[in-house]
């Protein structure tokens, strides 16, 4: 290990150096709790700043660790989930009466976990980085203790968790045992070299289920809903994107290693198809039966992560480019949405019901607007990023020939729109709803509106979903070049 290698590690450093310190400081400055999130994002932002600046192209520690554009931009994307979900958690915890040091710091080492996950390019450095995320993640789900649902949740969560974990781990044993090594590039070697035995094929298989999860792919994803409604919302902002970006790269390079393999490729595009048709209908079709609008956004997010899969089904080094943008696309809208939900609704792990947010849309104008844009995103509508991140994957599969899912992916997709904006036109169709008894209490408050952390992330989330819809050449620009 040299200086070079762990200068290339700063970003990660930092973040673990904020955890520490802010557990530290939970321990002998308790009075200090309410500037937790300010240091936390202070954290976040130097991380990005050194992964942007500081960490150099090219492979590190002996390479197990690699830098490139692809995991330059995805770091980014990664820390902007951390920040604005770091960003809409100060006035929940102290709502909640729950603020501490332990989930700045967990929130901190997810991200670390994820930006490793991301430069990883041998097979148990993937693992070790995915089970630091995950015992963080745990954690945080049920972070809010005094809830039945949170712990419901995080169980389901917890125990689907360890067994994905040991698929992952025992593919990783497969394919050592195929091909004598956990590196990403001479596994790939001894596959154009001399095909893919029955177990590497397993063993990628299982990679492929471990890795699914992660990204809530069906069938690997009932733990997704329950989970969303039971962890705290801002945290939900997080859980809903972030690891799904960092997934996806891993996923990438998975199927990069068959990609060469001759007509043995051509099987694990359909595996990926058949994923991919499976999680936009189940996702789309059970999420418009939902009332909950977070169990709801945990179906959607499936059927969203269905519609990036159709990039990956051919694979070649440019269906990165609109996985990048999807995936931003997906961040900005998606964490945006849950951090409004974190400011409405004053019941948390309770259920969300879209009906609570009748008259909303004119007593709260500018959470409102904010989640209008949101849902149009997610929905593709123009002109937002939503409908931009869609585009580019939606061309990206009719360039590969794939007419037949594309089509399928955009009947899905006009599906989704029916839910999206039936949570619209409750927001500014429906007069609110008074309930004589106060056991019964609306769930929305006026209270919570004045929360600046939070209408500070849902509006910057909001306005760059709008910016990157209406404005987006400049940034495919800095997310694609380098890939061309």
């Amino acid at each position: 290990m040299t200086g070079a290698d762990l200068w290339s590690l700063a970003p990660e450093l930092l973040l673990c150096g904020g955890g520490s310190l802010l557990l530290l400081l939970d321990a002998f400055a308790p009075g200090l709790r309410r500037s937790f999130t300010l240091i936390a994002l202070a954290f976040t932002v130097l991380a990005g700043w050194a992964a942007w600046n500081w960490v150099p192209a090219g492979a590190s520690f002996g390479g197990l660790l690699e830098a490139t554009s692809a995991t330059q931009a995805l770091s980014l994307v990664v820390l902007l989930a951390t920040f604005l979900g770091l960003l809409a958690s100060q006035g929940y915890l102290l709502r909640e009466g729950i603020l501490s040091g332990e989930y700045h710091a967990l929130f901190l080492w997810c991200a670390t976990g994820l930006l490793l996950m991301l430069r990883a390019t041998e097979l148990l450095t993937i693992f070790l980085a995915l089970e630091l995320l995950s015992l963080c993640l745990y954690p945080l789900a049920a972070y809010h203790r005094r809830l039945h649902l949170a712990g419901e949740g995080a169980i389901k969560y917890f125990l689907m968790g360890a067994f994905v974990s040991a698929f992952v781990l025992y593919g990783i044993a497969l394919l050592y045992g195929a091909t004598g090594s956990t590196r990403l590039d001479r596994i790939a070697e001894s596959f154009q070299a001399g095909g893919v035995p029955v177990l590497a094929s397993l063993g990628l298989l299982m990679l492929i289920a471990g890795f699914g999860f992660k990204m809530s792919l069906v069938p690997f994803h009932a733990w997704s809903p329950d989970t969303y409604q039971g962890a705290p919302s801002p945290f939900v902002a997080f859980l809903s994107v972030a690891p799904k970006a960092a997934s996806a790269l891993v996923l990438f390079r998975i199927l990069e290693l068959v990609s060469g393999a001759g007509a043995v490729a051509a099987k694990w595009s359909q595996v990926i198809a058949i994923l991919a048709i499976l999680s936009m209908a189940v996702g789309n079709l059970l999420a418009l039966v939902q009332r909950d609008i977070k169990r709801m956004l945990a179906y959607s997010g499936i059927a969203h992560m269905g519609y990036l899969l159709l990039a990956l089904v051919v694979l070649d080094r440019e269906s990165l480019g609109p996985v990048l943008v999807y995936l931003l696309a997906y961040v900005l809208m998606n964490a945006g949405a849950f951090a409004v939900i974190t400011l409405l609704y004053a019941r948390p792990g309770e259920q969300h019901l879209v009906s609570d947010l009748a008259g909303h849309g004119y007593r709260h104008p500018l959470l409102a607007a904010c989640l209008a844009v949101c849902m149009l995103s997610l929905g593709g509508i123009p002109p937002t990023a939503g409908f931009f991140g869609k585009y580019v994957v939606f061309l990206d599969a009719v360039g590969d020939g794939l007419i037949g899912l594309t089509v399928f992916g955009v009947l899905m997709s006009l599906v989704g729109v029916f839910y999206y904006l039936r949570v619209v036109y409750v927001l500014y169709m429906k007069a609110a709803v008074t309930r004589p008894d106060t056991a019964a209490a609306p769930a929305i408050t006026d209270s919570l509106a004045i929360d600046g952390w939070g209408r500070t992330a849902a509006v910057l989330a909001a306005l760059g979903t709008l910016l990157l819809g209406i404005w987006p050449s400049q940034l495919l620009d800095w997310l694609l070049a380098p890939l061309r």
